[in-house]
């Protein structure tokens, strides 16, 4: 039977899918595009409106297109039986804790919701990577922030032994993959669950140990975590590249209070002034609209952007989310929630155009992700834009490259030479 597995919302989704494509694999399935199958698992979002909306249509597509459909993810975990009544079509349900029975559940095995499972080594071990790939280091958050849904789907802080990551890690390696992606909820968390301290610093440092010729980067660290210690061993590794993701989602210290966000105002600074002093390149999220936001506080917000030019980030309008604590609160018009991401959305786009322009007539060190594409340190894949590099390269490996032009967000290249070593 030919399969696909079409995934939805963000990189943990991706590792889910993953475990998924292992476990198909190895029980004799032939994993393919979508066009090209006769069975399709939709790995959905459920995080926020317009990621459910989406996660729906994708289904209502493929039935409409006469594939057998099996749903999975985030949606189902939160929605359960209101959505298997919803849509009777779908021929099974795949929660985040039954992603290892994939194959049963193809083969009309019972389905049930059950809490997410924190991946193994042996889950990949058909899986061949391209040039990168996302290692989960826990599962659930313990935030609390009072916007986010996320506890309720994938449940409270679960970290990995730090043995059990690096196995991966080489894991990945010995494949050759040129990349290692560290993603959790919240990865400065990390190891807080087992009594760990500084858990985030000392798995780099265990990692950076590791031979071999790779980058590191880490998304998803919450700026109440962040301090000078894990900044400044990201600064002078020679495996994680000076590439910092820390979702700030605002600066007023009011809003950030109504949003429940740990640290408030006074860690978001601290990051900002850090990063700025260290030399890293900063990609964040801002989030507009929450209960109680004025025009006062969305001003401080524009206000801080502009001061700190990130190098990259994002702006999302708030979602009311039933279940949380904002979802009682008095909203902003939704009218004027989507103003206000339009006005950090542009200066989104000039930013990132801007800061693009510094490195032109530069030469980088690049890793190949596909044919033409390319990615340098400061450029996570799929979200910050690529190097888009004319002529020829070899997929999955190191090149070198000069920078002729900056296009939105990507940069234009030409190829100088391959190179083996690290730049």
């Amino acid at each position: 039977m030919r399969v696909a597995v079409v995934t939805l919302g963000c990189p943990k989704n991706e590792v889910d899918s993953w475990i998924m494509r292992g476990h198909l694999a190895a029980s004799g399935y032939d994993v393919v595009p979508p066009d090209e199958a006769e069975v399709v698992i939709v790995n959905t979002c459920g995080f926020i409106r317009e990621a459910k909306e989406e996660s729906i249509d994708t289904i209502l597509g493929f039935l409409e297109a006469k594939k057998r459909v099996f749903v999975a993810g985030c949606l189902y975990q939160r929605y359960g039986a209101e959505l298997v009544e919803s849509l009777p079509e779908v021929e099974g349900w795949i929660s985040l804790g039954e992603v290892r029975r994939v194959a049963e559940i193809l083969g009309g095995a019972p389905f049930r919701i059950t809490p997410a499972v924190l991946p193994r080594a042996e889950d990949f071990r058909p899986i061949r990577p391209s040039s990168f790939v996302y290692v989960k280091v826990s599962e659930g958050c313990n935030n609390r922030c009072h916007y986010c849904a996320i506890p309720s789907i994938r449940g409270p802080l679960r970290s990995r032994r730090v043995e059990d990551v690096l196995e991966e890690v080489v894991f990945w390696l010995d494949r050759g993959a040129k990349e290692v992606i560290l993603i959790s909820q919240d990865t400065t968390s990390y190891g807080a669950d087992l009594g760990v301290k500084h858990g985030l610093l000392n798995l780099l440092e265990a990692i950076e140990k590791i031979e071999g010729d790779f980058w590191v980067r880490v998304l998803y660290m919450h700026p109440a975590g962040v301090d000078r210690a894990l900044l400044e061993f990201i600064r002078d590794s020679s495996r994680v590249v000076n590439y910092v993701d820390v979702p700030m989602q605002h600066v007023s210290e009011r809003v950030l209070g109504l949003m429940g966000r740990r640290g408030g105002k006074e860690a978001v600074l601290k990051v900002a002034d850090l990063v700025n002093e260290l030399g890293l390149y900063l990609r964040t999220t801002f989030l507009v609209g929450h209960p109680g936001e004025d025009e006062k506080d969305f001003e401080e917000l524009v206000e801080f952007v502009e001061e700190l030019n990130p190098w990259r980030f994002s702006v999302f309008a708030y979602s009311p989310e039933e279940g949380t604590v904002s979802f009682g609160m008095e909203p902003v018009p939704s009218e004027v929630a989507a103003e206000r991401a339009s006005v950090l959305h542009r200066l989104q786009f000039d930013m990132a155009f801007s800061n693009n322009l510094t490195f032109v007539g530069r030469r980088l060190r690049v890793l190949v992700d596909e044919p033409g594409r390319a990615r340098f340190f400061a450029l996570a894949p799929d979200i910050d834009g690529d190097v888009v590099v004319k002529g020829s390269l070899p997929v999955g490996e190191w090149s070198e490259v000069v920078v002729r032009d900056a296009v939105g967000v990507d940069l234009e290249a030409e190829p100088v030479s391959v190179s083996g070593q690290r730049g």
